[in-house]
């Protein structure tokens, strides 16, 4: 079992036990395809063998690149700055499909099987379903700016940023037919969202981070000062602070510590 940290700070790190490798340059998200792990920086992608963390081959990105998501046999990229997603082919980084995705998106998720993805389109308000070709096959107009996202056995999560000047974060749950319901609001600043295979949720706040039952009940509060990313890892999810440059498991088990841990993967 190896976990692998985007650190924007000291690079591509390999956790195995209590050895930790440097492997790579600094990195801002991560995704797995095919025995390969991709790491987006600033301008370009790596490609790594998973098994060995050995350097395979990188491309270039566009500007802003704040998500990884792998789709069907391709992996996608989520640009900030561009407004729009991009899948590469996962065997040699060349360019495949290109997509607008909202205002200043900021999250993408893809299917546990890999053959949609979500993405939270930003200030545009809006939370967009594609498939691997990036072809749109639903659009959602929510309330507030979509700061996550993340599919449902049945339907989409949805955590959004209501309010002008002062925001609170709002968890949504969008059923397959495209109605929303409201499951809990909070005079906190959203930042990430997860939902575990059993209903609840793992809610994301600038200042903590909340588990929480299917109904949107809060069962648990961890002090986290910024989770930037949170991740299902097998049965737990890891959550990413970079203001506390630390990788933790929902028990509290530390994973990693380091600089800035922006993503994580387990395998």
């Amino acid at each position: 079992m190896r976990i692998w940290v985007a650190d924007g700070e000291r690079g591509l790190i390999g956790v195995q036990g209590a050895e930790c490798r440097l492997l790579g340059a600094p990195g801002r998200a991560l995704c797995a395809l095919g025995g390969r792990i991709y790491c987006a920086g600033r301008e370009t992608c790596a490609c790594y063998e998973a098994a060995t963390g050995r350097l395979l081959f990188d491309f270039s990105l566009p500007p802003g690149v704040c998500a990884l998501a792998a789709a069907g046999d391709s992996v996608c990229a989520l640009s900030a700055d561009a407004d729009s997603v991009t899948a590469f082919s996962g065997e040699a980084g060349m360019i495949r499909f290109c997509a607008p995705a909202g205002n200043y998106p900021r999250s993408l998720r893809a299917s546990p099987g890999g053959r949609l993805l979500a993405v939270a389109g930003g200030a545009a308000g809006e939370a967009l379903v594609m498939d691997a070709q990036l072809r749109c096959l639903a659009r959602y107009r929510l309330p507030g700016a979509v700061i996550d996202v993340c599919f449902l056995p049945r339907g989409m999560g949805a955590l959004c940023a209501v309010g002008d000047g002062e925001l609170s974060a709002r968890l949504l749950r969008i059923s397959p037919r495209g109605v929303t319901e409201e499951l809990c609001a909070c005079p906190l600043v959203p930042s990430s969202l997860c939902a575990l295979p059993d209903g609840r949720w793992l809610v994301g706040c600038h200042g903590e981070a909340a588990l929480l039952r299917p109904d949107g009940r809060v069962m648990l509060r961890l002090p986290c000062p910024y989770p930037a990313r949170m991740a299902l890892a097998r049965s737990e999810p890891l959550i990413c602070d970079p203001c506390q440059g630390r990788v933790f498991f929902l028990s509290g088990r530390t994973a990693y510590r380091g600089a800035s841990p922006e993503d994580a993967l387990l395998l």
